[in-house]
């Protein structure tokens, strides 16, 4: 019993990891929110370090995580793509600028179906609110879906879907964070 109490909390060490992500993530939507003019312009490169970082982080987790973890292989994939995309986007930006509705629209999904994920791996381990966190994530993949459908909709949709977008995806990932400290605090009641 004293291994398994031991191998779930190595599982869940990381977990700030999440509450930074999701703290950049909505650092991220109000910025865009607080200067659309400018945003179109900065946000590829800003999307681009955001992806780095982000893809940094699950690379940490999922590296961390991986004795205990079922998943872990899907988490470090998606740091990895994350990364590559991100550091292509940061070196090419003429061509974030002209693509940049579908890199972000296309990235929201991926994230999404990421979240999907968890949400159920949170299920699995029978944690409660997980249901709001799969909400979230199909609310993320709903606001990706439509940028990715109307590209040409204009400068103002983009910013408002993808500033809405982070702020939402932010939050997933902050409520992650804790639900994972909290199963972590369980886990040290019980030993």
């Amino acid at each position: 019993m004293s291994n398994l109490i031991e191998d779930i909390k190595y599982s869940v060490k990381n977990w700030w990891w999440f509450l930074v992500s999701g703290l950049l993530f909505i650092a991220t939507g109000i910025a865009i929110f607080a200067s659309p003019v400018a945003s179109y312009v900065s946000l590829s490169i800003v999307f681009s370090i955001l992806m780095i970082g982000n893809g940094f982080s699950q690379i940490v987790f999922a590296s961390a995580n991986s004795k205990v973890l079922k998943g872990w292989g899907w988490t470090l994939v998606s740091g990895i793509i994350d990364v590559a995309l991100g550091t292509y986007l940061l070196l090419y930006p003429a061509v974030t600028m002209a693509t940049l509705p579908f890199f972000v629209g296309f990235w929201l999904i991926f994230r999404s179906f990421y979240l999907m994920g968890s949400a159920f791996d949170l299920q699995a381990l029978g944690v409660r609110g997980w249901g709001w966190f799969l909400f979230g994530a199909i609310l993320v993949l709903v606001l990706g879906g439509v940028i990715v459908y109307y590209p040409a909709a204009g400068v103002v949709s983009i910013i408002a879907f993808t500033g809405s977008a982070f702020i939402v995806g932010g939050f997933m990932n902050i409520y992650l964070a804790f639900m994972l400290k909290a199963v972590k605090g369980e886990v040290n009641e019980v030993k």
